[in-house]
C-alpha cells in the first residue's frame, strides 16, 4: 500500500460520503466497511435498514473479531493495487487500531445532531427514513458502545485529525 491511504470515522450524516466523493474525484478508491455488512444482509435475503445492518455487523464482529470489516476492506484494497484509498464507515477502536497498523491515517468528521438529521432526511437513503427520536436513539447506540460492534465516540478519540463539518 502507498502513503495515500485514509480512513474516515463519523456519525450518521456527518459528511463521510461527501468527503469520499471529493476524494474519489481526486483519484481515490473508496472502500466502505459498511458495504461488507450490506453484502452479508443481502446474502441472507433480508431487506436493508439501519437496525438490521447494525445487528448483522455486530454478529460478524462477534464471530470474526471486532476488526473483521477493517481487515476485509484492507484486503480488498490490496487486491485492487490502488495508489490512493479511503476507507469509509470505521466504527470502533479495534478497526482503527488494525488500520493504523497498516499505515492508514484516520480522520474524524463531526457535525451537530440537528445538522446531521437534516442531512439524512434530505438524502433519502435505504436507512434514512426515520423520525428524529429514532435517529437520536440510533445515534446514541452507535456512539456510546451500546451496540457491541460500534463505539464511534471512542473511535473519534483515536483519530489523527478532525474535521468540523457543520
Amino acid at each position: 500500500m502507498t502513503s495515500s491511504v485514509l480512513g474516515l470515522v463519523g456519525r450518521n450524516g456527518s459528511g463521510k460520503s461527501t468527503v469520499c466523493k471529493l476524494l474519489q474525484a481526486e483519484g481515490f478508491e473508496v472502500i466502505s466497511l459498511s458495504d461488507f455488512v450490506r453484502d452479508a444482509v443481502r446474502t441472507l435475503g433480508l431487506s436493508i435498514n439501519r437496525d438490521r445492518l447494525t445487528e448483522t455487523g455486530n454478529q460478524l464482529k462477534e464471530q470474526f473479531g471486532q476488526h473483521v470489516l477493517a481487515e476485509r476492506a484492507f484486503q480488498s484494497a490490496v487486491q485492487l493495487s490502488a495508489s490512493k484509498v479511503v476507507f469509509d464507515s470505521i466504527r470502533n477502536e479495534s478497526e482503527i487500531t488494525y488500520l493504523k497498523q497498516q499505515g492508514v491515517k484516520i480522520i474524524g468528521i463531526e457535525a451537530p445532531l440537528s445538522v446531521r438529521y437534516e442531512r439524512i432526511s434530505q438524502r433519502e437513503g435505504d436507512t434514512d427514513n426515520v423520525d428524529f427520536t429514532t435517529f437520536q436513539h440510533q445515534d446514541d447506540r452507535e456512539s456510546t458502545g451500546e451496540s457491541s460492534g460500534q463505539h464511534i465516540d471512542a473511535a473519534l478519540a483515536l483519530c489523527d485529525a478532525h474535521i468540523q463539518n457543520s
